[in-house]
């Protein structure tokens, strides 16, 4: 079960790999499917000042859950906002002479401290500079469905003249492709460009790809910098993700369901927020229904509602709907299902003697 970045990452590293035309390849798409239910969630469970542990029912025929934290901003006002900024300034090692990488298939920017907002990787066998990075790059998922989904896209290169950058926006429909050529002054052949490109597909999970297509091997192909922006309107809720788990397989060794996942926050990714959101899809991979090259389709169910985490009260609750207009709210104080569960947290189907929680409390079965 691959995340929907890693799953494309893969099929265009295949195609880097196979021919050099790969730009031609349609989209591997990710569908959403009436089989498997919408989850439904549950408030957060032992909560401390960074960490909590996310909850949800179990969803039928689901294989994983994909679970995303959020912050949320609200704009003070109608104007142009930076959704993300990211200058990749956490690389301190390499040089042009002799670059650094180049040895592994992909890195998680993120995770290394490489960058300084959650969700950036990159792959295709990336080499590294001092703030700089090259190889097929994503961006982490994007909350840009306000304004009809338009945003923009500013990136700053150090290239060839005439290089040509790639850079695929998968929301919205089919993904859009911009491919533009690099820019620079007159007297140079290498150096620093910026460009601005402009798309329409954004949705509440957009996530982007760029990459230099023609730099030859051993010349400078490097991305510096990578900004969103987008117009918003005084009110618009944005929600910035701070932390992710694509891959939390629905049944754990033993086939029991699995339906918490506990998260430690980086305080970097909060920008000093006391308050965070999280939500659930369900997932499976339907290999009944192939996929262009692929031999199967990833199928996936809507998300959940979401469910606010105050950090610093050690409170949570599950937030009004706005796809149902449903306002009740569920507490941790109010019993959230009729199961039985283990001390580990494992639903379990006909208790015996021993140790469970039940309705929110502890109970001994003798």
């Amino acid at each position: 079960m691959y995340s929907m970045k890693q799953f494309y990452s893969l099929i265009v590293c295949m195609l880097l790999i196979a021919a050099p035309a790969f730009a031609q390849k349609g989209q591997v798409a990710r569908r959403a499917s009436a089989v498997l239910e919408r989850p439904v969630v549950l408030p957060a469970t032992n909560i401390t000042n960074n960490a909590f542990t996310a909850n949800w029912q179990p969803v039928d025929g689901a294989e994983a859950y994909c679970v995303f934290v959020y912050i949320k901003d609200v704009a003070a006002g109608d104007g142009e906002y930076t959704i993300i900024d990211e200058d990749f300034n956490g690389i301190d090692f390499g040089s042009l002479i002799e670059p650094a990488g180049g040895d592994e298939y992909g890195v998680n920017l993120s995770d290394m401290g490489y960058a300084f907002t959650y969700g950036w990787e990159i792959y295709a066998y990336p080499n590294f500079v001092p703030s700089m990075v090259a190889g097929l790059l994503y961006s982490p998922y994007l909350d840009l469905e306000n304004n009809g989904g338009n945003y923009r896209v500013h990136i700053t290169t150090y290239a060839n003249r005439d290089d040509q950058i790639r850079v695929e926006s998968h929301g919205n429909g089919e993904k859009q492709v911009v491919i533009y050529t690099v820019e620079i002054d007159d007297y140079q052949s290498t150096g620093i460009s910026t460009k601005t490109l402009e798309f329409d597909n954004g949705t509440r999970d957009l996530f982007f790809s760029a990459i230099n297509v023609t730099a030859p091997v051993g010349q400078a192909d490097y991305i510096d910098r990578v900004q969103v922006t987008q117009d918003l309107q005084a009110g618009d809720v944005v929600y910035t993700t701070v932390a992710s788990d694509e891959a939390v397989m629905a049944q754990d060794d033993w086939g029991y369901d699995v339906t918490s996942k506990r998260f430690t926050l980086n305080s970097g990714y909060l920008n000093g927020k006391t308050e965070v959101y999280y939500d659930v899809y369900a997932a499976y991979d339907d290999w009944t229904t192939p996929n262009g090259s692929t031999p199967y389709t990833l199928v996936t169910s809507p998300y959940s509602q979401k469910v606010l985490v105050d950090l610093q009260n050690r409170t949570s609750q599950v937030i009004d709907d706005p796809m149902s207009g449903i306002s009740d709210i569920k507490t941790t104080n109010l019993p959230t299902d009729d199961n039985y569960y283990d001390l580990t947290g494992r639903r379990v189907t006909n208790p015996t003697q021993g140790i469970y929680i039940h309705n929110g409390k502890k109970v001994v079965i003798k």
